[in-house]
């Protein structure tokens, strides 16, 4: 009788142990599916971010050529004749102080 139990208990062992290692199996997959499946999505986000970045930059580029063509001094002269009916001066219409003598 001794033995049936043995047999029995031996038999019990060996259904948890396979109980057991398929759960260690079954958590251990989920495990790594889950990492992939996060590493994908991030994978995503870290393209949309690159496209959006590399938009940016070209937004940016955009933004200083128009800037430096805004405050370019021929840019500033045509909109101060237009807008304000200012000119450059001619020869005859300047002097040089250094030319004049003042006397007192």
């Amino acid at each position: 009788m001794a033995t049936a139990k043995r047999a029995t208990r031996s038999a019990a062992d060996s259904r948890t142990r396979v109980a057991l290692g398929l759960l260690v199996f079954v958590v251990v997959a989920s495990i790594v599916v889950w990492r992939r499946a996060l590493g994908a999505s991030t994978e995503r986000q870290i393209g949309v971010l690159e496209t959006e970045r590399r938009s940016l930059a070209s937004a940016r580029a955009l933004l200083e050529n128009e800037l430096r063509e805004a405050t370019s001094r021929r840019r500033i002269v045509a909109e101060a004749e237009r807008r304000l009916g200012m000119h450059v001066a001619t020869d005859a219409q300047t002097r040089n102080l250094a030319d004049t003598v003042v006397t007192q």
